[in-house]
């Protein structure tokens, strides 16, 4: 061994342990400031001394005593939002229905089915968690899982390196530096891209859900053969461990909506060209309305001409299915239908090797089976879809209550559970309702969701079907903003003006002006609708294949940062409405509207851009300012406001023509007397009349922080319909708070496009 290669082998030895040295050292160091490991159960002793186990993670916040006597049946439910009963919970979910079937059949026994479903949890997780719940003396598992294998997953495919994935589970439960590096990118980063699958490293990084929607980024084979081997993996692991300690497990096949719930239109099929593939989904698009309208033998014209190319797309098989439906051919159509499934590339619902799995694997790890998908499939009139799910896989009420009804059957018929008082019936779905007190007054929020998903699936029969749903919510549900504005969108889409302006003027009828719906419309929509003053404005993704409001009606957790986001160039909304309040009049002003703007776009691309310095100006003349609730002061290159009372503003007049503005820019920093107050917002006030009026609807308004730092303000003029409708300026306001305190004004400048001559000046 050369001298060199000794050298090297001496060096790398001596930085692994040096490495080793800093690790350990940070694992102590942590567990000194670190208590153990997150887990999901906590335990809390009550005043009787008794000990509490709550479920940690879940929305239901489950709890059981420790210590279980001998007279408690105690059943786990494991899965991800099925289980927990969406879009039905805390009232009402499978394993809540069991139970209360249970306990009628069992009144000597104290019964308990501990619902420790999570939203999103994958067979990696319920491996977690279940093996840290069997310290709690299951005395059955109930698993319903397959659905979410395809959106995450372990960085390490665990299938294929079984010792790693033993030292990981290990460094997971007892590391204090697991602990703080699972809840940064660092994990990520410090594991190399070879030890996973690549399209698995990159889709945890640098992506923007709102701009690319995760189902429409296709999988590989190689991930989605992945996922499956990691699903049959951790099944396997799951059942050994049921089996070692002597705890019976049912699991579930898992059933999805095949009839209303159409596959992705991406990815393209592989062997066409683009022309090729634009070609082939307008066509089946046609023959998708073709078939709404009764145009039976159009359709399938459509279809024969393009069978070729179509072999293994999934969106081909479903049209067909249709077809075949409409035909009353229902074997055909279930035949499609199951083949549009097996084409799917979705992420949202499993694929039929997921089923294909735990029939074969449950069997050998002496496990039951309750065959979920063929009880769907008996139970329902053709096949299944919305009369049996509320969306893509979740189950309505009627379909939990099937789960709940095999389960029980299961545990009588295999004599898991004696029971003392056989039910001669099982519970109806009424029984349920009230026992649950599921009602129209505890609904409408299932309503919504229910409209969401019919919106995200644009085809023509679940057009009809959401514009009848949303009118049903309306008349139940009169201030449901949110459904009028979808019900708007849809009928602008389908080119229904008239129809489309009277829910709109409906709409702010029912809100009782435009504040409420403008809340309303950050929560959800912005920016793809939103209001500048008394404009409402619309963009619509008008591609046939693509539903109208896609992406975009997402529940923020603070609505509020939804302001800071760049909203649409103007020329890009395909409607523009103007709401007159005092007569509760919606005019259609988009041509009007999108020709002012051009006019501006025009007018400064011919001229050239100029500056303003307020702050300058202001110094050499302050008497020119007029302050309300305030006191002003120049220092220096600042303005500065002594903020005396609740509502503190600075006004000046200033001769403006809107259609010349680019844009209004200012630093500035807010530091209120109450240091509890968090946040401000800034708003910019405009007046057209000599003796300035200012009101809510010539106002734009930007959110601030109030740490007492200076933070750059860029109010982007030239695309704000409300500002260019204005034509002419002659005051301007800046509030710079709503509480007292005190505010710094810099850099406060107005840009202007302008001729070479010409030179802006305030009046």
């Amino acid at each position: 061994m050369s001298p060199g290669v000794r050298n090297f082998i001496k060096y790398s030895i001596f930085i692994l342990i040096i490495n080793l040295i800093v690790l350990f050292s940070l694992e102590g160091l942590l567990r000194i400031f670190i208590s153990s490991p997150n887990k999901y159960f906590t335990e809390t002793r009550d005043e009787q001394d008794r000990v509490w186990v709550e479920y940690r993670f879940s929305p239901l916040k489950p709890k059981f005593l420790k210590e279980k006597d001998r007279n408690t049946f105690r059943i786990f439910a494991f899965g991800g939002s099925t289980t927990l009963g969406f879009p039905y919970y805390p009232r009402s979910s499978f394993s809540k229905m069991l139970e209360t079937a249970l306990k009628k059949s069992a009144p000597d026994k104290k019964i308990e089915v501990v619902n420790l479903g999570l939203t999103g949890m994958n067979s990696l997780e319920i491996k977690h968690c279940l093996y840290e719940s069997l310290r709690y003396s299951p005395d059955l598992v109930i698993i319903y899982s397959g659905h979410n294998e395809f959106f995450t997953a372990s960085l390490i495919p665990d299938w294929r390196s079984p010792r790693l994935d033993h030292f990981l589970e290990s460094f997971r439960l007892h590391s204090r530096l697991y602990q703080v590096l699972s809840r940064t990118d660092l994990l990520l980063a410090m594991i190399p891209a070879a030890i996973g699958t690549n399209q698995e490293l990159v889709e945890k990084v640098n992506i923007d859900f709102e701009l690319v929607p995760i189902e429409n980024r296709p999988m590989s084979r190689e991930y989605s053969q992945d996922r499956l081997q990691g699903y049959r993996y951790h099944l396997d692991q799951i059942l050994t461990r049921l089996n070692r300690e002597k705890v019976p497990a049912i699991i579930c096949t898992v059933a999805v909506n095949l009839q209303d719930w159409p596959p992705e239109w991406l990815p393209s099929p592989e062997n066409l060209s683009d022309s090729q593939w634009n070609d082939l989904k307008q066509n089946l698009h046609q023959a998708d309305f073709d078939i709404a309208d009764g145009k039976l033998e159009e359709a399938e014209l459509i279809l024969n001409r393009f069978q070729p190319r179509t072999s293994q797309y999934a969106m081909y098989y479903f049209i067909r299915a249709w077809l075949e439906e409409k035909r009353n051919h229902y074997e055909l159509a279930r035949h499609y239908f199951l083949l549009a499934r097996k084409y799917d590339n979705s992420r949202h619902r499993a694929p039929p090797e997921i089923n294909q799995i735990i029939r074969e694997l449950a069997p050998e790890k002496n496990a039951l089976v309750v065959d979920v998908e063929k009880l769907f499939f008996e139970n329902s009139a053709t096949t299944p879809g919305f009369d049996l799910f509320v969306d893509h896989v979740h189950p309505n009420l009627s379909g939990q209550r099937l789960i709940a009804r095999k389960l029980f059957q299961t545990l009588a018929e295999k004599q898991l559970l004696p029971l003392s008082q056989p039910l001669p019936d099982f519970p109806s779905l009424d029984d349920f309702k009230n026992e649950f007190e599921l009602n129209q007054e505890n609904l409408p929020e299932i309503d919504r969701l229910l409209s969401y998903y019919l919106l995200q699936r644009h085809f023509p029969e679940r057009d009809r079907q959401t514009i009848k749903l949303l009118n049903e919510v309306i008349s139940k549900h009169p201030d449901h903003f949110y459904a009028r504005i979808c019900l708007m969108a849809i009928l602008l889409e389908q080119s229904r003006e008239e129809e489309a302006i009277q829910v709109i003027k409906d709409t702010f009828q029912a809100a009782g002006g435009i504040q409420p719906v403008q809340k309303m419309l950050l929560r959800y929509f912005f920016p793809k609708i939103l209001i500048q003053g008394n404009y409402l404005l619309v963009h619509l993704n008008l591609d046939p294949t693509v539903p109208p409001l896609r992406g975009i009606l997402l529940v923020r957790s603070k609505p509020e940062q939804t302001r800071t986001r760049a909203i649409l160039p103007l020329d890009q909304y395909h409607w523009i409405f103007q709401y007159f309040p005092e007569t509760n009049e919606i005019r259609n002003v988009t041509n009007s509207g999108l020709s002012i703007y051009q006019a501006h776009q025009a007018f400064c691309q011919s001229g050239k851009l100029k500056t303003l310095d307020f702050n300058n100006y202001f110094a050499q003349d302050p008497k020119s300012l007029h302050t309300y609730q305030a006191d002003l002061s120049a220092q220096g290159d600042e303005l500065r406001m002594d903020l005396l009372g609740n509502d503190p503003w600075l006004s000046f007049p200033i001769k403006l023509e809107t259609s010349r503005v680019s844009s209004l820019n200012l630093e500035i920093a807010v530091k209120p007397e109450d240091e509890n107050q968090k946040q401000s917002e800034l708003n910019l006030y405009w007046s057209g009349s000599p003796t300035p009026i200012f009101s809510e609807a010539q106002k734009i308004s930007f959110p601030l922080t109030t740490k007492g730092r200076f933070q750059a303000v860029e109010i982007e003029l030239s695309e704000n319909i409300n500002w260019l409708s204005s034509k002419e300026i002659l005051f301007l306001r800046l509030d710079p708070a709503t509480f007292p305190g005190k505010a710094r004004i810099r850099e406060f400048k107005m840009v202007f496009c302008l001729p070479d001559s010409s030179q802006p000046t305030p009046e």
